[in-house]
């Protein structure tokens, strides 16, 4: 998968903080996760693996498990590399590509990078929220306001739930002036244009896809830092389901 074009608004795809991107690279140096890795000083292409990360020493070691050249790799040269948890993919590139000598295996080092993108195949990647303490939103009425759950949260928009049949948006409708609160963080104000309505029932609560629409800056700043949270839930559940099947295998 391509990384975004940086016209097209690539900074919601983008994990900028210390944090959250050495907790990435974590669970792919725990994870049997193949990274398929471009070497730009070879001009090869080929399935990796992330063996380690040091940040001490700001490095990523690499498994060069059948690469050939990688004596030539003098860290005048970067990579460009992929890997898929689940429905998500991460994406970076990395620089100082240098071979590592009386390692236990083939490796190779590379520098720390400072930003990894994330995305899935539907854009942007949607995360169901906690069901303690969830998101709500407060949109506007005629008469009043609703205030709805939200079911789950992506940079591109929300999923609502709502028990009232009667309550209607149609699709492509623009619901004006939603106030979204984000727990332990600022609410966001934000319009919302309905994407799509499900029926609801005996399976479950009305759903309500919406997008995000005339939202500022600042607001998209708590929106990364809620999703990031959300982020970091995710991978240690991965990591956690991991060691257990790990522990129930011996």
């Amino acid at each position: 998968m391509p990384l975004p074009d940086s016209e097209s608004g690539q900074e919601r795809y983008e994990l900028r903080t210390r944090r959250d991107v050495l907790s990435v690279f974590a669970v792919l140096a725990r994870l049997p996760v193949p990274i398929k890795t471009t070497i730009t000083q070879l001009g090869v292409t080929f399935d990796s693996r992330l063996l380690s990360v040091d940040p001490a020493h700001e490095e990523l070691i690499f498994d060069a498990s059948g690469l050939a050249g990688l004596e030539r790799l003098d860290g005048s040269g970067g990579l460009m590399a992929s890997a898929q948890l689940d429905a998500v993919w991460y994406q970076f590139e990395a620089s100082d590509v240098q071979a590592i000598r009386g390692h236990t295996q083939p490796a190779f080092r590379a520098r720390l990078p400072a930003i990894l993108m994330r995305m899935q195949r539907r854009d942007s990647i949607r995360y169901p929220v906690p069901s303690l303490n969830p998101p709500v939103c407060d949109i506007p009425t005629a008469q009043d306001s609703l205030h709805l759950r939200v079911i789950d949260i992506s940079l591109s928009g929300v999923a609502l739930a709502t028990e009232e049949i009667w309550t209607q948006f149609p699709s492509g409708s623009t619901l004006a002036n939603c106030l979204l609160h984000l727990p332990e963080l600022d609410a966001i104000r934000t319009d919302l244009v309905v994407a799509y309505a499900t029926a609801g029932g005996k399976d479950g609560p009305r759903r309500i896809g919406c997008r995000f629409a005339n939202i500022l800056a600042t607001s998209l700043v708590h929106l990364h830092r809620y999703i990031n949270q959300l982020e970091r839930v995710r991978l240690g559940s991965d990591m956690r389901i991991h060691n257990a099947e790990g522990t129930g295998s011996r």
